[in-house]
């Protein structure tokens, strides 16, 4: 079976991932969004692997996307540190061997708690163990706690463990913590919580081509405009090899309408049409500027280049 998999649930499965009714091994499961899986998510995950390990279950992490934010507060919903791709990526590569991602609708977010509990986590997902935060709340209007899951664990044959929050700094780590942080342009502070840089992978689409009519070609990053970036200009890495120069915003100078992503590369020739790029952030050099002319945004994307090679360059 693959690693990662999206669970059929009123007949629905999130869209490019392998679709099923249900898992034919038992796990141990911690359930959340893990948006970001930042030192907190990490450690929680580390506990789970452990937790199966002794058990002799398989790890996994059911998520939810998109955020139940967007379906119960649209007006509300948070930025998005990852997507399902980037997050599975990132627990993956803690040791975790599966997750399972859940389309978060209006509908499932009606399930009730015991609902959840037996049919989706025990028959569905033969979840053995869960692994939950201290003050896990769940099900319809949040209804369901601990206390209720041990119960149901009890009746039907599965244990429940708590793990208590993981602090920092004397702070409880948060993902919106670091989406607030992401947002102030503060990139080193938001890598010390998330562990690493903080990066994306998206797909590279079609742009409008005024890189490369300035000389400067990019590659535009798409779906990228709910990302929990500053506006304005990094310093980057593409591919954990290739230094570069990413705008992210609306692109003032040809008064843009959505936000963008896109990443001149440097010392690179090529078509990436289609691929996949990881653009790890690294600095955050300027914010958005609109430009009286051409000439003018050219001299700026030289100096740009510039200061990325002097601090980066090897």
């Amino acid at each position: 079976m693959e690693k990662v998999v999206s669970l059929k649930v009123n007949s629905k499965c999130l869209k490019d991932l392998p679709c099923y009714e249900r898992l034919e091994e038992e796990h141990a499961i911690t359930v959340g969004v893990f948006d970001g899986v930042h030192l907190g998510h990490q450690y929680l995950l580390k506990k789970l692997i452990e937790s199966a390990q002794r058990r002799g279950l398989k790890s996994c992490v059911l998520s939810f996307y998109p955020h139940p934010s967007k379906v119960l507060s649209p007006g509300q919903q948070p930025c998005e540190l990852t997507d399902p791709l980037e997050r599975a990526e990132r627990i993956l590569r803690l040791g975790v061997d599966r997750v399972v991602f859940i389309n978060f609708d209006r509908e499932f977010s009606r399930i009730r708690a015991e609902d959840f509990l037996k049919h989706v986590l025990f028959e569905r997902l033969r979840c053995r163990y869960l692994l939950v935060g201290y003050d896990w709340r769940f099900g319809y209007r949040r209804e369901g706690e601990v206390e209720l899951a041990k119960e149901m664990g009890q009746r039907l044959g599965f244990e429940v463990g708590t793990a208590e929050p993981f602090y920092k700094n004397g702070r409880i780590i948060s993902s919106t913590y670091i989406r607030r942080l992401l947002h102030s342009g503060r990139l080193e502070e938001a890598s010390e919580y998330l562990g690493e840089n903080y990066w994306v992978k998206r797909k590279v689409v079609r742009g409008s081509g005024r890189g490369s009519s300035l000389g400067y070609p990019t590659a535009n990053l798409g779906p990228s405009e709910n990302l929990c970036l500053k506006e304005g200009v990094y310093a980057v890495r593409v591919n954990e090899r290739f230094l570069g120069v990413a705008n992210y915003g609306f692109r003032p100078t040809f008064d843009g309408k959505i936000k963008v992503l896109e990443v001149h590369i440097l010392d690179f020739e090529g078509n990436l049409r289609g691929e996949r790029l990881k653009v790890e952030f690294l600095s955050f050099l300027r914010e958005e500027k609109k430009f009286s002319s051409k000439d003018e945004l050219i001299k700026q994307i030289e100096r740009d280049i510039a200061i990325v090679k002097e601090k980066f360059g090897r």
